[in-house]
């Protein structure tokens, strides 16, 4: 047997390998793209495999396999549902849009005259250029088709990593426990499963929270007759996981829709779009003041700046996917600086870690009492 490797050898080559894995994700963005999407769905419907595993007794990839289906049936069902609904108003939008450019852009020039602003006339005009849209879509067929098949190639790898995601997580964590040095392995389990335990709150409160403002905002555009209304209520239910700047950018579209389409009710144009945003910020708070403490708690404890600025880093490393993934990524690393803080200085970092995830810290079983512990001196 050759010659044991030193503390600072091992330390040197994980570290070599750390930084190698980072370097590939950041070079293979695309490629990493469709896996990260499948763990993240895999990390949302995996309690449901393992209650089918032990509610019915069932091998652990028929579980997989039948949440697959069931997945599946969910994608296609929706697509059948959704999809027509949403081809026709993509029809409506591509056919009425010059109009309601040219609708937003007569009554901006009227407000501006009245305003005294008459020099803002040519910007106005010049922004809206209503005479570039249909260029700019026949401009767009050939990128169209390339995206789409790239898409449909991107959703068949998804799938698939899906559904090997489902099936082989226990074995998944069992090899990930097995390198971890036996020395540590007490203390990094513990802080994986709080780090899992923040996710999986973060996750299925967004995916509520998407739910519920889709709902609330089909609703409310509904009432008010703006169109497109399915369309706009799944944009702001999407546009929710992004903090800050995706429920601002929600409201200003649905406002520029509604400055083109024709007021109802004998309402002067400015009044219906201070209407609409006034009705995306009643949402907005009635969210941030009732249903977010309600259902979901202070899940990520973070400051304004420090989300705009992982928003910022994640947009700029991996587009859509980046600022998708930037806030939980910022709180999960959040929870780990605090787990090295704690043992920089010597002290115990489970009860801050529990406190700041508001989970009750029961005294352990004495069988247990010093696992993830250091032992009294």
């Amino acid at each position: 047997m050759g010659a044991r490797w030193s503390s600072t050898t091992k330390r040197v080559v994980v570290a070599l390998f750390a930084v190698a894995a980072l370097y590939i994700v950041y070079r293979a963005g695309d490629i990493v793209r469709p896996f990260v999407w499948a763990g993240v769905l895999a990390f949302v419907l995996l309690p449901v495999v393992g209650l089918l595993e032990r509610r019915l007794s069932l091998p652990r990839t028929a579980a997989a396999a039948i949440v697959f289906v069931g997945l599946l049936a969910a994608i296609i069902g929706g697509g059948r549902l959704l999809v027509p609904l949403a081809i026709d108003q993509v029809r409506d939008l591509q056919r009425t849009l010059p109009t309601l450019v040219a609708n937003a852009q007569n009554t901006l020039t009227e407000t501006a005259d009245q305003i005294g602003l008459e020099d803002l006339d040519a910007l106005i005009v010049n922004f809206a250029g209503v005479g570039d849209l249909t260029g700019m879509v026949a401009r767009g067929a050939v990128p169209f088709i390339v995206g789409l098949g790239h898409f449909l190639l991107e959703l068949l790898v998804f799938l698939i990593a899906t559904f090997f995601l489902l099936r082989d997580a226990p074995r998944l964590f069992q090899w990930f426990r097995r390198v971890l040095p036996a020395s540590q392995r007490n203390e990094l389990i513990p802080l994986f499963a709080q780090v899992n335990a923040l996710l999986g709150r973060y996750v299925r409160g967004q995916m509520f929270l998407i739910g519920v403002m889709s709902t609330a905002t089909f609703i409310g555009l509904s009432i008010l007759q703006v169109p497109f209304v399915l369309l706009l209520a799944v944009m702001t239910g999407v546009l929710e996981v992004i903090p800050i700047v995706g429920p601002i950018t929600a409201g200003a579209i649905a406002c520029l829709v509604a400055l083109g389409h024709p007021a109802p009710w004998g309402l002067s144009q400015i009044w219906y779009v201070a209407i609409v945003a006034v009705m995306y910020t009643v949402l907005r708070h009635a969210e941030d003041y009732f249903v977010i403490p309600l259902v979901i708690g202070r899940i990520v404890k973070l400051h304004p700046a420090v989300v705009i600025f992982s928003l910022l880093t994640g947009g700029a490393l991996y587009g859509l996917l980046g600022v998708l993934v930037a806030v939980p990524v910022a709180a999960t690393l959040r929870l780990v600086l605090i787990y090295l803080g704690a043992k920089l200085r010597d002290e115990d970092p489970f009860p801050q870690l529990e406190e700041e995830l508001d989970v009750p810290h029961p005294a352990p079983p004495a069988a247990t009492r010093a696992v993830g512990r250091r032992a009294p001196s």
